[in-house]
């Protein structure tokens, strides 16, 4: 269920690299997980948890939104209250353990179970994406990722052993009403190969979140460092700028011509975007020179890499 897409680009100026891609990124695709709502695929939240107990008792604190970044839909998170405890809107790639004591609940990695764990073999820059955020009073909301080996936990309870990087934004106390762009780097504490990467959201602050407050996330993207910037077209170079036109060659079979060309600056600004209808994408607008970050976006995922404009 979360064999990770990879992406390899031969034949770069300069150096080869591979990317490994977080399923439905977009949450373009949702499922019936046995809830009175649907998940997104690849993703849980607290309906879903280890304890049979507290499931049917637990809100749903998650929606399908309308209100995309790109594509159709993105996640909405809300702080829910029930039984007095502010239940905080919560999605994860893991699997949640929940409790009816707040204070023991976590985010795990079960790795004995292919629907609750993501596995992960590279090391990326950062995790990137999209988001909005209502907050309630002083709440703030929250994204963490972990890459790791073994047993993972957020919280780490006595799994920080594993642990490979940890990458944690916690956003400021004030509205994000138009989509806001994050970026969150990977600080490696360990040169061993990870195996997993666990993610969290959450529209509230931990335990001190707030009833009310409200996250939408979508277009998620590992981000990598590759050391390669095409000067000079390669013939097997998955895109690259030449001659004011984009060229898109060899791209893997999940990228059709249904996928979306992006290009951002390296402040994460979207300056030019449009359907790939085809090999060759020409362009009127005159951009200034320098480096760029182009992506492809298709509901099956993301590809990123830097252009350099001259």
């Amino acid at each position: 269920m979360k064999t990770l897409i990879f992406i390899t680009f031969l034949g770069f100026t300069i150096a080869s690299f591979s990317q490994q891609i977080i399923e439905n990124p977009g949450f373009e695709d949702w499922e019936d997980a046995g809830t009175v709502s649907d998940e997104p695929v690849d993703w849980s939240s607290i309906k879903t948890s280890d304890n049979d107990l507290t499931n049917p008792a637990a809100p749903v604190v998650w929606e399908l939104s309308t209100d995309a970044h790109n594509g159709n839909y993105s996640v909405l998170l809300k702080n829910m209250a029930v039984f007095s405890i502010v239940a905080t809107g919560t999605m994860t790639n893991g699997r949640v353990h929940a409790e009816f004591n707040p204070d023991s609940g976590y985010v795990y990695t079960d790795i004995n179970d292919e629907r609750w764990h993501t596995q992960l073999t590279a090391r990326p820059d950062s995790l990137a994406g999209w988001y909005k955020f209502f907050p309630v009073e002083n709440d703030r909301c929250r994204i963490r990722a972990i890459l790791h080996v073994n047993e993972g936990s957020l919280p780490p309870r006595n799994t920080q052993s594993n642990w490979i990087a940890d990458a944690e934004y916690n956003s400021l106390s004030e509205t994000v009403d138009t989509w806001a762009r994050f970026s969150i780097p990977f600080e490696y504490i360990s040169e061993e190969t990870p195996e997993f990467i666990l993610i969290v959201f959450n529209s509230g602050d931990g335990l001190e979140a707030v009833e009310g407050s409200i996250a939408l996330f979508d277009d998620l993207e590992l981000i990598y460092n590759p050391g390669a910037i095409d000067k000079i077209p390669g013939e097997t170079a998955a895109f690259y700028f030449y001659n004011d036109a984009f060229y898109f060659k060899s791209l893997h079979q999940e990228f059709d011509g249904s996928s979306l060309f992006q290009l951002t600056n390296l402040n994460g600004k979207i300056i030019f975007q449009q359907k790939i209808s085809g090999d060759l994408m020409k362009i009127d607008t005159n951009f200034p020179e320098g480096i760029y970050i182009g992506s492809i976006i298709s509901e099956k995922g993301i590809i990123s890499r830097k252009i350099l404009i001259q």
